[in-house]
């Protein structure tokens, strides 16, 4: 029996000391839980924080997109059509000093030709018109083939200003006529008209005002 109490009495004793140890771990342990839960909170918020430093930019990458997106559309606005002018035909209308000259060309059928292609119209004014005489300018009106030659002899079948018709000396029309060119390094003569106003554009050529209606010799 004495034996036996001194086999328990050891292992009492140690069971106390490991509870007191253990009480002393316990409370360590709490304190490092408390410890570790504080360096917890405190990263967390430290990570948030860093969060929310590194999603600022956002800001910066959507004004950088609004710029890019004013710069495309500050670029696409030059692209900007100019306007028609109209053509020989509408451009002779406006001026209004050409209506016989428009006269002849709706009689001879020429009104869609001299306003397609690209295309040099000698054309003559009024006055040079007035300077025919009346009744073989009538006799012209009243017969479309021979009056449609006639103009077809006023024209030049690519669009050409007057400096570049200046070089020549003769050009070919597309009546198939050729007519002589003098340059005196002022005045411009066509086929025996002077070009008293040169290079009025139009949107399928140019247009040489002369001042003599060139018809055919003979």
């Amino acid at each position: 029996m004495s034996r036996v109490r001194a086999l328990v009495l050891p292992l009492v004793v140690s069971s106390l000391v490991l509870a007191a140890c253990g009480g002393d771990d316990d409370e360590t342990t709490a304190t490092t839980a408390a410890s570790a839960t504080s360096a917890t909170s405190a990263a967390a918020e430290t990570t948030a924080a860093a969060v929310e430093t590194t999603e600022a930019p956002a800001t910066t990458e959507a004004a950088v997109e609004t710029t890019e997106a004013a710069v495309e559309t500050t670029d696409a606005a030059p692209e900007t059509t100019e306007a028609a002018i109209g053509t020989i035909v509408d451009v002779l209308t406006e001026r209004g000093t050409f209506t016989t000259l428009l006269t002849a060309v709706e009689a001879a059928g020429l009104t869609e030709t001299l306003s397609s292609g690209e295309l040099t119209l000698l054309a003559p004014t009024d006055e040079a018109f007035a300077k025919v005489d009346p009744a073989a300018l009538d006799a012209l009106l009243a017969d479309p083939a021979t009056l449609a030659t006639v103009l077809q002899g006023h024209v030049i079948g690519i669009a050409q200003e007057a400096s570049s018709i200046g070089i020549f000396s003769n050009l070919i029309t597309v009546a198939g006529t050729s007519i002589p060119v003098t340059n005196d390094g002022t005045t411009i003569t066509v086929g025996g008209a002077t070009i008293v106003e040169a290079d009025i554009p139009a949107d399928n050529g140019l247009i040489q005002v002369i001042d003599t209606v060139i018809l055919p010799a003979g």
